[in-house]
């Protein structure tokens, strides 16, 4: 899909992956992005691009936003569901709510957004969503957050056998990249990082080069792409993934 001209929703774009890939939104001719972040103040104010704080982990906050990008732009093009976050943890302790806002943020709210995108909606739209390799693999104190990325990419996969033709959905595999996320995951610095690591300029770059090419699956890292097939045709080269990852956060977490 060109982007030139194109009415876009980005949740996530105050920081890390959201944030580079808004630089680069900016640069096509015309382009209106709705820059959709709890916090807003890091989003830099440009002619095309329009600032909505709103939480996107609650039904309440979508619809702000789909409510706010008809109002504003008369239909959307593109959305890209970039928000989500992670626990690092060990989970020791039973706690509903917990769960629950994860799921809600990484899961519900995507699945959501698309609901609403498809039916509002009836020209050639985009959908685009950051599930994370850590959806294919298991990465040990991330239990939850590896789940939410698992739903997700079998909830991406299992749809396309029902989209209509004017939708093009893609789906993104970054690896672990070198922003704040993982630090956000802990609430401290220096937060252990998963291998292997990419840029978020790199990641971004990837990401809307594919959109352009209309890409179903995207994966940022070459050398996830390169080595998951073959985890998958050896399991236990991923076992071995895990038990080295397991080894980076044991004395961190004291498991």
């Amino acid at each position: 899909m060109d982007l030139t001209g194109k009415n876009i929703i980005l949740t996530g774009a105050s920081s890390g992956i959201g944030k580079e890939i808004l630089s680069l939104l900016i640069t096509f001719k015309d382009a209106k992005i709705v820059a959709v972040a709890r916090h807003i103040d890091t989003i830099p104010q440009v002619e095309n691009i329009y600032p909505f704080a709103a939480d996107v982990s609650t039904q309440d906050g979508v619809d702000k936003v789909f409510g706010y990008a008809s109002q504003l732009l008369g239909h959307v093009d593109v959305y890209i569901a970039n928000a989500g976050y992670a626990y690092l943890e060990k989970l020791d302790k039973p706690d509903w709510q917990h769960i629950e806002d994860i799921y809600s943020l990484n899961v519900f709210s995507p699945i959501y957004s698309l609901e609403k995108l498809v039916t509002q909606y009836k020209g050639k739209i985009a959908f685009v969503c950051t599930v994370s390799g850590a959806g294919l693999a298991s990465l040990p104190a991330y239990s939850l957050y590896c789940s939410t990325k698992a739903a997700l990419h079998h909830f991406v996969q299992t749809y396309r056998y029902e989209q209509s033709r004017n939708l093009q959905i893609t789906a993104v595999y970054p690896v672990a990249t070198r922003t704040d996320f993982f630090d956000k995951a802990t609430g401290e610095k220096e937060t252990p990082l998963p291998f292997p690591i990419q840029d978020a300029k790199t990641v971004a770059r990837t990401i809307v080069r594919g959109i352009e090419k209309g890409k179903k699956n995207i994966y940022p890292s070459v050398l996830f792409r390169l080595f998951y097939p073959i985890g998958r045709a050896f399991p236990f080269m991923l076992k071995i993934y895990s038990l080295m990852e397991k080894r980076k956060v044991r004395k961190w977490l004291r498991f």
